[in-house]
Parts: structure tokens; sequence; C-alpha cells
């Protein structure tokens, strides 16, 4: 027990989002950092470069803060994507694919030296009806925001238990797409179901919802964290 907590503090302190810099004006002091991701590649595997990633405490959701669409990035595969492919590289290890995870519910680079990008609202709010029954598309305040995703990082996502497997998941299969919507700032996420059988590789990340229930929380990689229900 004593371990597994030990490695999940690890865990948080090395696996989350890089902010390089707040996107608010006038710049606040800066807060200090901690290592909050493991980056490594699966062994005998493709291995990208290692991400050193840094979050702000204690949140990395402030009043300012504004929102980015990964849905909206370049780089997409699949139509109806919630943002680029989360292994453009080749396989990551589970605590590597927590990181680039985090790094889009929080914000930063994903990649050392690419692009310092907000953290996406509507992304949180798809994972948070996921697990909770929630609605994707509801109107968050910035303290919603910040307090549901601290929460997701730091408590109810059970990340020393997560994996990623490779499956193949039948046609017709209840998921969400992620539609984008020109002049809105959000996408819209919309239900939808596989149009074909697809072999792919996931993310399984157990979730504590507020009910005390664990939530498998299954999130398509290929579709950069795509919930399938």
């Amino acid at each position: 027990m004593v371990a597994t907590f030990a490695y999940l503090v690890l865990l948080i302190s090395l696996a989350g989002a890089r902010i390089a810099r707040e996107r608010e004006a006038p710049a606040p002091p800066l807060p200090v950092l901690r290592v909050v991701a493991d980056a490594r590649a699966v062994p005998g595997e493709a291995a990208p470069d290692p991400i050193h990633q840094l979050v702000p405490s204690p949140t990395c959701v402030g009043p300012t803060t504004p929102s980015y669409a990964y849905a909206k990035s370049p780089g997409l595969t699949e139509r109806l994507a919630f943002g680029p492919p989360v292994e453009p590289a080749g396989p990551l290890s589970p605590a590597a694919v927590n990181g680039v995870l985090i790094t889009r519910l929080c914000g930063g680079a994903e990649t050392p030296g690419g692009p310092v990008r907000a953290p996406d609202r509507r992304l949180f709010a798809a994972i948070d009806a996921a697990v909770n029954g929630t609605d994707p598309n509801r109107q968050l305040s910035w303290q919603e925001w910040a307090a549901g995703v601290n929460r997701f990082i730091t408590r109810d996502g059970q990340f020393v238990s997560s994996r990623v497997i490779t499956r193949t998941t039948r046609a017709s299969v209840p998921t969400w797409g992620m539609r984008t919507r020109p002049g809105q700032a959000d996408p819209e996420v919309i239900k939808t179901r596989l149009i074909r059988q697809d072999t792919s590789r996931y993310l399984v990340l157990p979730v504590t919802a507020r009910d005390g229930r664990t939530v498998p929380l299954t999130l398509r990689l290929r579709c950069g964290f795509q919930p399938v229900l």
C-alpha cells in the first residue's frame, strides 16, 4: 500500500502537463514547478524522445486561462477525432500516455520544443461525462473547470493502475465524436457509433466516479483520447 501510494505520488509528480509559460497578461510571478511525467517507451518498441513535463502548483487552470481545441489541430487522421494521434511515432508506455493526456487537460508542450498550448476544456468535459454521466457540452465556469481537472489528475484518475492495450472493437459500439463549429471556441461533443470494426490501441484508466464507483475509462489513442463507451 505504501509502495503504491509512493508510486502514485511519483506519477503525479512525474506524469502531467508541461506548462512552459502562462498565457495570461499581466504575467504573474512564476510558480514553483514540479516534474509530473514519466515518458519511457515500451521496451523493444519504437522509442520517442523523452517528454519532460512540468505542472504549476496548485492549479493549471486560472480565471483567464484560454481553452485550446485539440479537435482543430493539424494532424488528425480520423473524422470526429478528439485530437491528433497520441502515439504518432510509435507505442508509448502507459506512463507516457498518461503524460500526454494530462498535458492536453492541463496545457503545455507535448514534445520538447513543440508549441505550448492551452488546456482542452471540452476534452475534460467529455471525460467527465464518460465517468460521471454529465453533459459534455455544458457550460463550465473556470472554477468548475479548474476543480474538475485538479480532481481528475490528483485524486480520481488511478494512473498507477492504467494500462495500454490493443483490442478489436466491433462496429456500432457507442462512442463520442468531436465536431468543430465555425466561430466557436469549443467543439461540440456528439454521440455516435463506430462505423466499422476497429483494431486500435487504447488507454484503460480506472477513474473514481463521484458516487464512489470505479469506472474503467477507455480512450482510443488514434483519435486523441476519444472515449469509447
